[in-house]
């Protein structure tokens, strides 16, 4: 079991250093030293905020108890990554099905690897956290930073274990062990966008408690709330009964069989008369784009329920899968006859993303009757679709997604991000006048077509070239 947690281990390395940039030794030295000055400079800006506090004094269990809540939530984020990451490596599962071990076994070693990286994951982002107030607090501040970060990620590891057994159970329960990844994967992306907006509740409620003179018991904070009125050995005994409790559920729901990844899902696609249906079908019928539809519909009836008019925003989730866009359209491109100029490719790109993307949008549309005054919002989404769908294929275009490579395709997730972040501050900073801003990101979208067009004719000079080289 062991031996294989190490292969499991192992091949997410070799899976992560053999993705984009990351194949470069001078990236791979780069992307260390940033990791470093990062959580040196993150450690230093908490030391000084923590500067004040000292062991025992209310602020400080206050910053404890908070920490759970997005604890929770990363905890949450680096269990779905893993297991994209490790349902994406499905050769490697039928690997491991010829190996002498039982299937026992096998779920053993996978649940230790996926433990490993999520305390892995948790652990590294709050790092600079916990150094901080070592550094200022002393070791006296580990038994609670132990509690509320540690046996807090790996509580909620084994809670969402148990989980996510019993909708894989389901699911094949129902018939549907076809879309158990889709099924799965979405309700756990769904739950993270949920406990998100969740958070903010909590943390409210957590403030309230602190400015009463007290911190009341919200089930993320359990294990620093019981520290309090255990001590120490009280919060490991619980913790140790907890774990040995989810662990047998985690044993006695685990599937018969480890569900593997089915890349492609049978669903109707309309305007088979189009030009563009080729295009659509690559987007529509992979089980990415279902997760994605089931998260936006999530996300569009939770703002529609809760009051909010951001619901007609809602669609704009499905671009999400834009930065895949190029990698599915690879296959059209290889057909004889199909391949056409650069140009028409990105258009056919932005067209098909467009396309799909409206088609969805369409009832989310029909909620703004119920609520008129979204109807304002309604610009909005149209501007941020067609801007979003250019944007995510000029990414796609200067980051393939190969192989569908989980690192590469959220390193496009992050520059997507950091992009509009970008942009955000910039518009609020400047406060730029509302026709110069339209004017701006006119220039900016042709901007991103015309690099583009550019991207995809270095590609194909490229592949061309690649051709002509005689194979030894």
């Amino acid at each position: 079991m062991v031996i294989l947690t190490k292969l499991f281990l192992r091949c997410f390395l070799r899976t992560a250093l053999s993705a984009g940039f990351l194949r470069s030794r001078l990236a791979r030295v780069l992307l260390a030293a940033g990791i470093l000055l990062g959580l040196a400079v993150l450690t230093a800006i908490g030391s000084v905020v923590l500067r004040d506090m000292i062991p025992g004094r209310p602020e400080l269990l206050f910053a404890l108890h908070i920490s759970t809540v997005p604890v929770v939530f990363w905890t949450l984020v680096v269990f779905v990554f893993v297991k994209v990451l490790f349902t994406k490596s499905d050769g490697l599962i039928r690997c491991t099905a010829i190996l002498p071990v039982s299937h026992r076994e096998r779920s053993a070693a996978l649940a230790l690897y996926e433990l490993g990286m999520v305390v892995a994951g948790v652990v590294g982002l709050f790092l600079p956290l916990a150094l901080a107030s070592v550094a200022r607090i002393g070791f006296e501040a580990l038994p609670g930073l132990a509690a509320s970060i540690l046996l807090t990620a790996v509580a909620a590891y084994l809670v969402l274990s148990v989980l996510h057994n019993l909708m894989v159970r389901a699911a094949e329960a129902f018939g549907l062990k076809r879309l158990v990844y889709s099924l799965t994967l979405s309700s756990m992306v769904a739950l993270t966008f949920w406990y998100n907006s969740a958070s903010i509740t909590l943390v409210r409620a957590m403030s309230r408690d602190y400015l009463g003179g007290g911190l009341g018991f919200y089930g993320v904070n359990g294990f620093p709330f019981l520290g309090e009125k255990l001590g120490l050995l009280g919060v490991v005994l619980v913790f140790l009964a907890w774990s040995v409790l989810f662990l047998l559920l985690a044993l006695l729901t685990s599937p018969a069989t480890i569900p593997l990844s089915r890349r492609f899902v049978k669903a109707f696609v309309p305007f088979r008369a189009s030009p563009l249906w080729p295009t659509a079908v690559a987007i529509v019928r992979r089980s990415e784009w279902w997760i994605a539809v089931v998260v936006a519909s999530f996300f569009a009836l939770l703002l529609w329920v809760r009051g909010s008019t951001a619901f007609v925003l809602a669609p704009v989730a499905l671009l999400s899968q834009g930065i895949y866009v190029y990698a599915v359209t690879d296959s059209l491109r290889r057909m004889p006859g199909y391949a056409r100029g650069a140009s028409v490719e990105v258009w056919r790109m932005v067209a098909g993303q467009l396309l799909v993307t409206v088609v969805f949008a369409v009832p989310v549309a029909l909620l703004v009757f119920c609520r008129p005054q979204a109807f304002e919002g309604l610009l909005l989404a149209a501007v941020a679709i067609s801007s979003g769908a250019i944007l995510t294929t000029l990414i796609a275009v200067v980051i393939v997604a190969e192989n569908d490579s989980p690192p590469v395709v959220f390193f496009g997730y992050a520059l997507c991000l950091a992009v509009i972040v970008c942009l955000a501050a910039m518009v609020g900073l400047l406060q730029i006048a509302t026709l110069w801003l339209w004017i701006g990101s006119v220039c900016a979208n042709i901007l991103a077509v015309v690099y583009s067009v550019a991207g995809v004719k270095n590609i194909m000079r490229r592949k061309r070239h690649e051709a002509s080289i005689p194979r030894r």
